[in-house]
C-alpha cells in the first residue's frame, strides 16, 4: 500500500513555509530599488545586499544543522522564524546603506535558520518511499511564494508608495507563518549526546553533490540580484511579470521531478535541468523586449525547478535520520556561498561589463558543474546509497 504524503502535519508545514517565503520576495524585486532609488546608492551596491545575506546564513548554518540534530526541531524551528518576522519589520529603520547591511546581516543568520529547519523537518515528516516526491512538493512552498511574493509586493509598493509599509508587511506575514507552524507536529528526533565538533557541523558524504549546488546557485545569484535592474534597462517596468512565469515554469516541472527521482534516478532528470538552466540564461542574455525576457523566465524555471528536490533528495538518501538535520545544513551552505560569492563577483562583472553579457557568461559556466556531476557527483551517489548506475542513469 503506498505510504500517505499529504498528511496535515505536512500541508501545515508547507503552507507555513509558503507564507514566510512570501515575505521574503517581498523584498526580492524591491531591495534593489530601495538601495538605488531612497538610499542612492550605485547598481553594483545590489550584489552587497544579496551576498552578505547568503554569507550570514552560510556562517550559521552548520551549527544550526547541529542544533537541530541535537536538540529536536520544535522549539528551535519556531523561535527562529519568530526572530525573522522582527528583522524582516525592522528593514522600515534602515535610513543608510550601512544599516542596510547590518539589517541583512542579522536577518541572513535567521534566514539559514529557518530554512535549515524547513528542509530537516520536511525529509522528518515524509514517508522514505516518497521522498524524492515529498521535498519536490514541499519546494512548491518556495515557487508560489516567488510567483505571488514579488506581485504582491511591487503592488503594495505602488499603492502604498511606503517601503515602511511593506516591511512592516512582511513582518506580519512572517507571525502568521509562525502560528501556522505552532500546529504542526514534528517528529521527536534528537541526539542529546551529540558534541559541538566538525563531524556535527558538516557532513562529508555529501561534500560532492554540495558542490554541484554551489556552483548552480552563482546564475541564480545574478537573477536574485539583477533582473530587477536588467528589466528596467530593456523598458520592462513590471518585474513581478518574470518571477510569476518563472514559478509557472517550476511548478510545471517540480512534482512531476520528485516522482522521477523516485523512480529513474537523479541522472535522467539532472539531464533535463542543465539543458533548461543553459537554454534559459542564454535567451535572457538576448532578451530586448518582453516576450523573450518571459519564454527566458520560463524556460529558467523548468531547468531550475528539478536541480532543489533532486540534490536535495540526494543529499537526504546518503545520511542516517539522525543526520539529516548537519546534511541538510551542509547542503543548504553550499547554496548560501554560490549565491554571496556569485553575487560579488557577479556584480563586479556587470559594472565592467554589462548585465546581458553577465547571464551569457552564467551560461557558459555551467560547464563547469555538468562536468563534476557526470563525472563524479552521480558515481560517488551510486556508491554511498549502493544505487545500480542503471537505475541511477535511467
Amino acid at each position: 500500500m503506498t505510504e500517505k504524503l499529504y498528511t496535515k502535519d505536512f500541508l501545515l508545514h508547507c503552507f507555513s513555509y509558503l507564507i514566510m517565503a512570501v515575505s521574503f520576495y517581498f523584498l526580492l524585486p524591491t531591495l534593489p530599488t530601495f538601495v538605488t532609488d531612497v538610499l542612492n546608492e550605485d547598481k553594483g551596491k545590489v550584489g552587497y545586499i544579496i551576498g552578505i545575506y547568503a554569507l550570514s546564513a552560510l556562517i550559521i548554518r552548520p551549527f544550526s544543522g547541529y542544533l537541530f540534530d541535537k536538540y529536536g526541531r520544535r522549539k528551535l524551528f519556531l523561535v527562529s522564524m519568530c526572530a525573522y518576522a522582527i528583522v524582516m519589520a525592522a528593514y522600515g529603520l534602515a535610513a543608510s546603506f550601512i544599516f542596510l547591511l547590518f539589517l541583512r546581516l542579522v536577518n541572513g543568520g535567521f534566514w539559514g535558520m529557518v530554512t535549515t529547519g524547513g528542509g530537516t523537518i520536511t525529509s522528518d515528516i515524509v514517508p522514505e518511499s516518497r521522498r524524492g516526491e515529498g521535498i519536490g512538493i514541499f519546494g512548491l512552498s518556495m515557487t508560489l511564494s516567488m510567483a505571488v511574493g514579488p506581485l504582491v509586493g511591487l503592488q503594495i509598493l505602488d499603492i502604498t508608495g511606503s517601503y515602511t509599509f511593506l516591511f512592516l508587511s512582511s513582518g506580519v506575514l512572517c507571525v502568521i507563518a509562525v502560528g501556522l507552524s505552532y500546529f504542526v507536529n514534528h517528529p521527536k528526533i534528537s541526539n542529546r549526546k551529540n558534541k559541538l565538533e566538525w563531524a556535527n557541523v558538516f557532513e562529508p558524504k555529501v561534500v560532492k553533490v554540495s558542490m554541484v549546488m554551489l556552483l548552480l546557485a552563482f546564475p541564480f545569484a545574478g537573477i536574485m540580484s539583477f533582473i530587477t535592474l536588467f528589466a528596467k534597462e530593456i523598458s520592462i517596468e513590471n518585474t513581478g511579470l518574470f518571477f510569476l512565469i518563472y514559478a509557472i515554469g517550476v511548478s510545471i516541472i517540480r512534482p512531476m521531478t520528485g516522482k522521477w527521482v523516485d523512480t529513474k534516478g537523479p541522472g535522467f532528470v539532472m539531464v533535463l535541468s542543465f539543458a533548461g538552466t543553459i537554454a534559459g540564461l542564454i535567451l535572457l542574455s538576448q532578451s530586448q523586449s518582453l516576450t523573450p525576457f518571459l519564454v527566458a523566465a520560463f524556460v529558467l524555471g523548468l531547468g531550475n525547478g528539478i536541480v532543489m528536490p533532486t540534490l536535495q533528495t540526494m543529499v537526504i538518501n546518503m545520511v542516517k535520520p539522525a543526520k539529516r538535520g548537519v546534511a541538510t545544513s551542509t547542503f543548504f551552505s553550499a547554496i548560501d556561498l554560490g549565491i554571496g560569492i556569485g553575487s560579488f563577483v557577479l556584480g563586479n562583472v556587470a559594472e565592467i561589463f554589462s548585465l546581458s553579457e553577465m547571464y551569457l557568461y552564467c551560461a557558459i559556466g555551467m560547464i563547469i558543474p555538468v562536468i563534476l556531476f557526470f563525472t563524479i557527483t552521480l558515481k560517488d551517489y551510486q556508491t554511498k546509497t549502493q544505487v545500480t548506475p542503471a537505475v541511477a542513469n535511467a
